[in-house]
């Protein structure tokens, strides 16, 4: 059985796909392109109507160019549209969110049903890091979350927050490291509410301090945190340690206090400036992301312009900017006032012009700095502890930690050589 994946959303997504890649291993499954694969698996995301519609478009071309395969959808669109879903061509099953980590046993018949291939047979495969995208290893420690931010339908999709026991989780970093993996990220749906659904209860914190202390040879990254999470400990532990890369990704989703409100995020912008400002002081070259939506409803020209002047005068380095979408169920979608297309548009415009600088303030900083690397796809390009893309003058093997200096960065491309192999903190 040749099997492909396609993984749309963020990295909780990412992470559910490498487990789904181990599982179709471990049954005999042999990796391909979708145009010539038995079974092709689509993980869906649902943030926004334009992340809908890129899976339907994937799913029907897939059904075009390949009408022999059975596809399989599941993720958070196949959880909150299923019969939708099914009803496109070439859909052979809908795996909710609930069910998507026994995906191969509930589907056995499906997969015993497709054509068997030379050296197939189960083989009880784990985790490989033969393919580029195998790099950097994705960990979901946490899924779900209790939050109720009035635009957002994931926890419709992903249900309560539920959180991996930290032994589980030292386990699997064990196996990643002693499978070659350098850089484990840590993902989550809220992943700073981790633990708190334990018994006993735990923390986000308790677990990086049980990572700190385990013998793994890698480098750990924090994936995306809420700001009212990013606890003064956490951000000190990160600094001193070595072992986590300098990195944040803190959602702002809003300048306005009056449109955070409207969200239903708990923090206002002064609250979201102090932890992001603790972060600059304590980690001076790390890189801190955000993510910021335009128009949401009743957002007035007066909210928008307070977006633009704190992002223009934030130590942020890189931000996502999403232009609203109703998402059918959410309270966001039932909210009148809403901001004429057009104008949506043009205000995100205006704030991915200020994400480009705050990206391009931050390439040019970085330049003759040395920083620790790890060296992606075929080894001529290198990602960087503070979340910088660097191409190397003279590439290397992949999946290599070496310390880098960079020396330019124009036109949105950073080019850098190596200087040393042994991986270290740099100050």
């Amino acid at each position: 059985m040749k099997f492909a994946l396609i993984t749309f959303g963020c990295r909780v997504n990412q992470a559910d796909s490498a487990s789904l890649d181990k599982d179709l291993r471990a049954v005999g499954g042999q990796p391909a392109l979708p145009e010539e694969a038995d079974l092709v698996v689509v993980n869906t995301c649902s943030v926004t109507a334009s992340a809908d519609q890129s899976a339907r478009k994937v799913i029907r071309r897939i059904g075009r160019r390949n009408p022999e395969a059975r596809i399989v959808v599941t993720g958070c669109y196949a959880t909150r549209a299923a019969e939708e879903i099914g009803l496109l061509p070439g859909v052979a099953a809908v795996v909710s969110n609930s069910r998507k980590e026994r995906l191969t046993t509930d589907l056995r018949s499906l997969l015993k049903s497709l054509p068997e291939r030379p050296g197939d047979g189960p083989c009880g495969a784990s985790i490989e890091t033969s393919a580029p995208s195998r790099t950097v290893h994705m960990l979901c420690v946490q899924t779900g979350c209790d939050e109720t931010c009035t635009y957002c339908i994931i926890p419709r999709t992903r249900g309560r927050g539920r959180s991996r026991p930290i032994p589980e989780v030292l386990a699997r970093v064990q196996l990643a490291t002693e499978a070659g993996f350098k850089e484990i990220v840590l993902t989550g749906v809220h992943l700073g509410s981790y633990g708190q659904d334990l018994n006993p209860a735990t923390s986000l914190l308790e677990l990086a301090q049980a990572l700190d202390n385990h013998r793994a040879d890698c480098r750990f990254r924090i994936s995306s945190l809420e700001p009212m999470d990013c606890e003064p400990a956490l951000i000190d532990l990160v600094a001193r340690s070595g072992r986590f890369a300098p990195h944040f990704h803190l959602p702002l989703q809003h300048g306005s206090d009056n449109c955070l409100r409207a969200m239903g995020r708990p923090y206002s912008r002064d609250d979201y400036r102090r932890v992001v400002d603790a972060v600059r002081e304590s980690l001076p070259h790390s890189a801190i992301g955000s993510d910021v939506m335009a128009g949401f409803p009743g957002e007035a020209a007066s909210d928008h312009d307070a977006s633009i002047r704190y992002l223009a005068e934030s130590p942020l380095t890189y931000v996502h900017v999403f232009p609203y979408a109703d998402r059918p169920g959410t309270v966001a979608s039932r909210m009148l006032q809403k901001v004429g297309s057009d104008v949506v548009k043009r205000r995100a415009r205006e704030l991915r012009v200020v994400a480009a600088e705050l990206q391009d303030r931050f390439r040019r900083r970085a330049v003759g700095e040395v920083r620790p690397a790890l060296t992606l796809e075929d080894g001529g390009l290198a990602l960087t502890d503070n979340y910088l893309k660097v191409q190397l003058r003279r590439p290397t093997a992949r999946n290599r930690l070496v310390d880098i200096r960079i020396d330019s960065a124009s036109g949105g491309r950073m080019t850098g050589e190596i200087i040393g192999s042994d991986y270290g903190s740099v100050t």
